[in-house]
């Protein structure tokens, strides 16, 4: 059992280098509560499923599961704001993270994902309410 935790904790780490190697800013969870307290909120584009955002999100996040495939000036994105990328646990949101920055938005990937803003990061509203 501990070499199995040993094995995800050193994935996801990996992970999360691999990505910041290849040029994806990521944004701690509890960096991205503080930035929600300043002057310039960044937008959140959550790229779960329905029911994944159903279940808890992040207030105000916009949720758009279909971002991997869409054109990113389709999501409804302000360009003039950054955007912070996040999915369940950090392993879909980098793709579109990445293709936002390439597309010259300010974009970082949510690092671990709504399960670290769970852990880390602050409120969350649960259920259907939006």
């Amino acid at each position: 059992m501990k070499a199995l935790l040993l094995f995800f904790l050193l994935f996801f780490v990996a992970w999360d280098l691999g990505w910041l190697a290849a040029g994806v800013v990521q944004t701690l969870p509890w960096r991205l509560r503080s930035l929600r307290a300043g002057a310039v909120k960044p937008q959140i584009l959550d790229v779960r499923t329905p029911a994944e955002y159903a279940l808890f999100h992040i207030p105000g996040a916009i949720n758009r599961p279909d971002a991997m495939a869409a054109d990113p000036a389709s999501l409804g994105l302000d360009p003039k704001r950054p955007v912070v990328v996040a999915c369940m646990t950090g392993h879909r949101s980098p793709f579109v993270a990445k293709r936002l920055a390439t597309a010259g938005y300010a974009a970082s990937n949510l690092t671990w994902g709504m399960l670290g803003w769970k852990l880390f990061g602050g409120e969350s509203v649960s259920g259907n309410s939006r």
